[in-house]
């Protein structure tokens, strides 16, 4: 059988409802439309196969893997790797200069700018070489799902894998939605699957 690595963006939070910049605080649980996506995420993996489920330390990250380890019948642990981006003293703030160095930041980390930081934050290379750790320990043996976030996963993913030219334009996953890789070989991937949505059909999208 195929070992796959099934990596979901968790289901929409309070935090992404009040656009917050919340990258060090763990709280922020899943609103009502988040915890619908994560249970349909759920019901959509009952055939994958998945035999180990990890998630971020982020409350919104392991309520969603709580609720699809239910579905699935097996348990979820925390990885601290899987945690977004840290963005240093942009924390907790919502204004529009905030995100605009936000974005300025975000920007160069797309394009692989390993010393790139955010204020009294982390460097791109330190968030790389954490999300890469937790997937070279975990391809090993069985399909796991990871329960992580979208801009570490968009800023990161695309240059683990061999197929990565054809990934530089594609934006985070939606909430609930999946990147599905599959290891080819010297800690590379292919991407089989970008944002792969289906089972969010009908879902109003908030985040």
């Amino acid at each position: 059988m195929l070992n796959l690595l099934y990596i979901m963006r968790h289901g929409e939070s309070v935090v992404n409802r009040e656009h917050r910049l919340t990258c060090k605080r763990f709280d922020g649980a899943l609103t009502p439309l988040g915890r619908e996506q994560a249970a349909r995420a759920g019901a959509w993996l009952h055939e994958k196969s998945i035999t180990r489920i990890l998630s971020s330390p982020f409350e919104r990250a392991i309520e969603s893997a709580a609720i699809i380890a239910d579905r699935l019948g097996l348990s979820s642990s925390v990885d601290d790797g899987l945690r977004e981006m840290d963005c240093g003293r942009l924390e907790g703030r919502t204004d529009e200069e905030a995100w605009g160095e936000w974005q300025q930041v975000y920007d160069r980390w797309k394009m692989c700018d390993w010393k790139a930081a955010f204020p009294d934050g982390e460097t791109y290379r330190q968030a790389y070489d954490r999300l890469n750790g937790v997937l070279q320990k975990v391809q090993i043996g069985g399909t796991a799902l990871l329960v992580t976030h979208g801009g570490i996963t968009r800023t990161v993913i695309p240059y683990l894998c061999v197929n990565a030219a054809a990934l530089q334009e594609v934006h985070p996953p939606d909430n609930a939605g999946f990147i599905i890789l599959e290891p080819f070989g010297d800690g590379r991937f292919i991407c089989r699957a970008w944002n792969q949505n289906e089972h969010l059909k009908g879902l109003n999208e908030h985040a």
